[in-house]
């Protein structure tokens, strides 16, 4: 603004003069390559306002002043005219093309860094100073909004953190609600803040914001997930075992692979319904589809483990049935030598031909209930053929250890004092 002190330079010289000394500086300074040509009125309007003197006519200054001051608010260029005047009450000098996108509550840091730059005579580089100024609020704002986001989500972490020391999978409740609800608000409220300025910037601090909120929220969905596989796989194994537990306690035959699928179906059924829980919009580290496959896997695996246990206890029981069949019936066998002598019949000659026939026919009886309840297992060809081997050479163990009972001197001594 220009001030005619004493009145004796018309306003339109001074205005003249200050135009030639501005347009001979901007031709002195540097510019970046292609604007080397470029003039002081492609960037800037001049107008120009004469006041009061300040000391001679205070009271006329200060009215001059508050009067200006209205000036200073959003007005519209004239097609009909190229510069601006302020001999017009109505006309404001904010007009839309200067508008640079600086919301209000940044304005004072906007211009206090053009303003070091031109203090420090450095090259003026606007929309640098709006990325600056972008920087600094965007992070500012960060911060601002992830302290809501820590109130939320570090109760989730230390609870998870303390479950880790204790070694116990523990699933936290509700835990999908908080991942979407604290994720949606710290973004939402980000944006509401941080979308007013510079747009490049805006998009690079949003996604560094989401990506450390992402950070942390993927930890607790891995390890929630990782709990659910832990319990799962120990509920699965735990409710098949009662179920045979069960079945057997009422001493009918019971089905080990319906129970096997049952029970896989339901810890199936768990994990995905969890899994679902804590499915979050837009977020592909909410993805299960590898956790299930692991778990499924996992649970296959389980499976193997109880059916092979199974087997070995089905086994147990057989064995310990044919223990108890020969000793029965090759007791037999050996107390019936000498029954029949005198009556033309010679039971010694026949007796190992007897004790084959017997041990066979109680092994075969032996190998076909362990095949069929083996079925019933869902075991496999290998499984059925390790256990029938190991059935035979027990078997066979068996029957020495009875003969070598029957042959011992004392008890053949009794035998033939008895006859």
């Amino acid at each position: 603004m220009i001030r005619d002190h004493l009145g004796h330079t018309p306003l339109a010289n001074l205005q003249n003069t200050l135009i030639q000394d501005l347009t001979r500086i901007w031709s002195s300074l540097s510019k970046p390559p292609g604007l080397e040509d470029s003039r002081i009125d492609d960037y800037f309007d001049f107008a120009f306002a004469a006041l009061p003197h300040k000391i001679l006519q205070p009271e006329q200054f200060v009215a001059e002043v508050h009067k200006l001051g209205r000036r200073f608010r959003e007005g519209f260029r004239d097609p009909k005219r190229t510069a601006l005047r302020l001999d017009a009450e109505s006309d404001g000098i904010f007009l839309p093309e200067y508008h640079r996108r600086i919301p209000a509550d940044g304005f004072s840091i906007y211009a206090s860094g053009v303003w070091d730059q031109i203090v420090n005579n450095k090259d003026l580089d606007l929309p640098t100073q709006q990325e600056l100024l972008g920087q600094f609020r965007c992070d500012e704002i960060a911060r601002e909004v992830m302290l809501t986001f820590d109130a939320a989500i570090e109760p989730l972490e230390a609870q998870r953190l303390s479950a880790t020391k204790s070694g116990q999978p523990m699933l936290l409740p509700e835990l999908g609600r908080s991942l979407n609800s604290s994720r949606a608000s710290v973004i939402a409220d980000f944006e509401t803040e941080a979308s007013r300025y510079h747009k490049g910037v805006y998009t690079r601090k949003r996604a560094e914001l989401q990506s450390k909120v992402d950070d942390r929220l993927a930890a607790l969905f891995r390890s929630q997930l990782a709990s659910a596989h832990k319990i799962g796989v120990a509920v699965f194994a735990d409710s098949v075992s009662e179920a045979v537990r069960s079945g057997q306690k009422e001493g009918s035959t019971y089905d080990f692979a319906r129970i096997v699928e049952v029970a896989k179906a339901k810890a199936l059924a768990r994990f995905e319904q969890e899994a679902r829980s804590l499915h979050v919009a837009d977020a592909p580290w909410s993805d299960y589809t590898a956790e299930l496959s692991n778990y499924r896997a996992e649970l296959d695996a389980a499976s193997a483990r109880l059916r092979t246990d199974e087997m070995r206890r089905l086994a147990s029981r057989i064995e310990r049935w044919v223990r108890t069949q020969l000793h029965e019936r090759i007791g037999l066998i050996f107390a019936a030598l000498g029954a029949a002598r005198g009556e033309g019949v010679s039971t010694e000659k026949l007796l190992w031909d007897r004790v084959w026939a017997g041990f066979t026919e109680l092994v075969s009886e032996a190998e076909t209930l362990l095949t069929e309840r083996a079925r019933g297992f869902d075991a496999g060809t290998d499984e059925v053929a390790l256990g029938l081997w190991r059935l035979r050479r027990r078997s066979w163990a068996a029957l020495r250890t009875k003969i070598d009972e029957e042959l011992m001197e004392g008890n053949i001594l009794l035998k033939l004092r008895e006859k």
